[in-house]
């Protein structure tokens, strides 16, 4: 890095932190009545409602799963970039990113090289996992800009027995907010490291009982101008430096119209993410080796009241997905380079209907789905050199159909029992069925004592079976789902009606793992069924909300996860993760938020030892100022660690040198219209 440009990225974020340290100073020299009450306790927030746990609302002390509920105010507070940041937040969940993806964990599981398709993400309730890869997208290639989120579910633990595919970890719900009812505009831009910069453009409002919201922004980075890579150390590649390779951005689109009980949604985003670590090969500091991925999705929904206890939702959706990457490769002799070209696309269609019933202090949920894939179309080919030409052409046109069914019974007045499962088929791969049973035990309001045992699966996606090119890679259709068996113990104790304890010991197995091996007989790689891993841990977390407005969070978890035939820990897998969130109100000023995020060592897939990671970020976010202006400012990784991600087997080195010290100041604009003669 440039000695200029590390002095003004240690100003910015001395300013930052300037402002953090002096702000409460002042903030607290002024009038102790000025304080900011919050409008709910901790034992209030603990009663908010969840859906997404079993697909109605609850509250989430009574729902069969440890809910984890992440609300726009903490978003905004500890400023959060993208959803992976959000997540890695959550006790049990941690993130690593290699410059091309950023990957997600959850309790000790996170396989080098997969595309987070054992976590289902849902934004309102609509699948977000594609057709092709079966990822869920949590970096800067999630479709939704952070600004429209109002809150986000993290549901833990299997999920299938009622969302079916990829939910063997749990559950992550993302709710967007609704239009105001004034009509209004809202506009933001800002500034980052590595010469970052977004914008963004927002307009909502209600009138004659049809409500709208329509969003668009865009992103731009150069990311960091070289990043040493000591596996490339030769003058034939740079020394090992990777100069203007790191650049990213991406653009969104989001809208939505509801009217009565209709509701109609669209969301576009593309993200195109150039590759600094030559991947797959690729020339090392060469320009030409990228990744976009594009994904878009309409989705129609009706819910009404049959009756006074009976409600149905129905919804139809169509989606589309798209991937294209693009690899310099062949080496340096000029003679022997040449592009080579992977192209994936699809596109589906569905339905699903949801029928619930309150039958006195007892409820039961029902549901069926049906989809169907126009194409799922995967190409690999090269462009110039010595072997150009299609290497890979493959076409697919999957369905499925799932029906599922949930009792909650309220047994006694201290006791409720959750049992349910849910049967899928696919046309490919046949039909799995996945059980759920709760039991919770609530002695009184402010204490949860649960047991879940679930069971999940994850059906193999349309890239492992079926993307060969012959050349490094062959298909293997005959792949088998993995599956999931999960035992966990919650719970979750008010102490305070400010101040809760939750406490979680789990254990899964994970047959039938999927991984990618070497196979002499046809002398190529390809995905087979392998492995058996194990995993049992501890988690604790205690939270407290202060009338004040002062916030804290604090959790602790240990993951021991093991290969059940070498017991070895599984790369990627670190034994102790530890995080702290805290929240101060200033008072005529905003809000201070401090987070620290630590990662004990782990290992990646070639057996290298990854460091430890100790991370601090701090935000100052500040009330509405002139009218409607908003300013946001964040220090990023404070201390300027050096730190590390694990790579996947796609890669030559072991590890990804992380960004160092970064910040970002947004500044945020809302106007509403005057309703009533009132201004506002």
């Amino acid at each position: 890095m440039h000695p200029f440009a590390r002095k003004s990225r240690r100003c910015l974020c001395g300013a930052v932190l300037l402002g953090l340290v002096l702000g409460p100073l002042a903030a607290f020299a002024q009038s102790s009545g000025d304080k900011e009450l919050t409008s709910l306790s901790i034992e209030e927030l603990a009663r908010v409602k969840v859906f997404s746990a079993s697909r109605h609302t609850q509250d989430s002390l009574v729902a069969p799963s440890a809910v984890t509920v992440i609300t726009a105010k903490e978003i905004a507070q500890y400023g959060w970039r993208t959803l992976g940041d959000v997540l890695n937040s959550v006790r049990g969940f941690y993130t690593s990113d290699d410059r091309r993806n950023m990957y997600l964990g959850v309790r000790g599981f996170q396989r080098p090289g997969d595309y987070n398709e054992r976590i289902l993400l849902l934004v309102d309730g609509h699948r977000l996992n594609e057709n092709i890869f079966g990822g869920a997208l949590i970096g800067t290639n999630f479709p939704l800009d952070l600004d429209l989120i109002d809150r986000v579910e993290v549901v833990r633990g299997p999920s299938s027995s009622l969302y079916g595919n990829n939910a063997l970890f749990g559950v992550i719900n993302v709710i967007t907010r609704k239009p105001s009812t004034p009509l209004t505009l809202e506009a933001s831009g800002e500034s980052s490291s590595f010469v970052g910069r977004s914008g963004r453009v927002t307009a909502g409002g209600e009138r004659h009982g049809v409500a709208a919201l329509f969003s668009g922004s865009m992103y731009r980075s150069n990311g960091e101008s070289s990043i040493y890579f000591p596996e490339f150390n030769s003058p034939l590649t740079n020394n090992g430096y990777a100069t203007n390779l790191d650049g990213d951005s991406y653009a969104h689109a989001f809208g939505e119209v509801t009217y009565g009980n209709l509701r109609v949604q669209g969301l576009w985003g593309s993200r195109k993410k150039v590759d600094p670590g030559a991947a797959y090969l690729a020339n090392f500091d060469g320009p030409g080796t990228t990744r976009t991925d594009t994904r878009a999705y309409i989705d129609a929904s009706y819910r009404r009241s049959l009756s006074a206890n009976t409600e149905l939702e129905v919804r139809g959706y169509y989606d589309n997905y798209q991937y294209f990457g693009s690899f310099a490769l062949g080496g340096a002799d000029p003679s022997q380079q040449y592009t080579g070209i992977v192209t994936s696309v699809a596109d589906w269609v569905g339905t699903q209907a949801t029928l619930g019933w309150q039958i006195g202090k007892h409820r039961i949920t029902t549901g069926a789905e049906v989809e169907h894939s126009f194409r799922v179309d995967q190409k690999g080919y090269a462009i110039g050199g010595p072997v150009g030409g299609v290497h890979a052409d493959d076409h697919r046109t999957p369905s499925l159909a799932a029906g599922f069914a949930e009792a909650e019974l309220k047994l006694a007045r201290t006791l409720t029992l959750n049992v349910g499962g849910r049967l899928d088929w696919f046309d490919a791969f046949g039909s799995s069925f996945s059980p759920r049973v709760a039991v919770i035990y609530s002695p009184n309001s402010r204490t949860a004592l649960k047991y879940i045992f679930g069971r999940a699966f994850r059906a193999p996606n349309a890239f492992e079976a079926y993307y060969g090119d012959g050349v490094r890679t062959a298909v293997n259709p005959n792949l088998k789902p993995e599956t999931m068996l999960a035992h966990d113990v919650v719970l979750e104790y008010h102490l305070k009606p400010w101040l809760e304890i939750t406490g979680d010991g789990f254990y899964y197995s994970l047959d039938n793992l999927i991984e990618q091996q070497f196979d002499p007989s046809v002398n190529l790689l390809r995905y087979v069924n392998d492995e058996r891993a194990v995993g049992k841990g501890l988690e604790f977390e205690i939270a407290a909300k202060r009338s004040s407005g002062a916030m804290a969070r604090a959790s602790y978890t240990l993951a021991d996860v093991t290969d059940e035939q070498t017991h070895a820990r599984l790369a990627s897998s670190p034994l102790h993760t530890a995080k702290l969130h805290a929240s101060l109100p200033i008072p005529r000023w905003g809000s201070a938020g401090g987070e620290f995020l630590f990662a004990n060592v782990q290992q990646d897939h070639q057996g290298f030892r990854i460091p430890s990671s100790f991370l601090a970020n701090l935000t100052y976010l500040s009330r509405q100022l002139w009218g409607g202006w908003t300013l946001s400012a964040s220090c990023y990784n404070l201390f300027d660690r050096r730190w590390f991600a694990p790579t996947g087997p796609e890669h030559v080195q072991a590890e990804i040198p992380q960004p160092g010290r970064g910040y970002r100041f947004k500044l945020t604009y809302r106007v509403q219209s005057r309703e009533r003669g009132e201004k506002k």
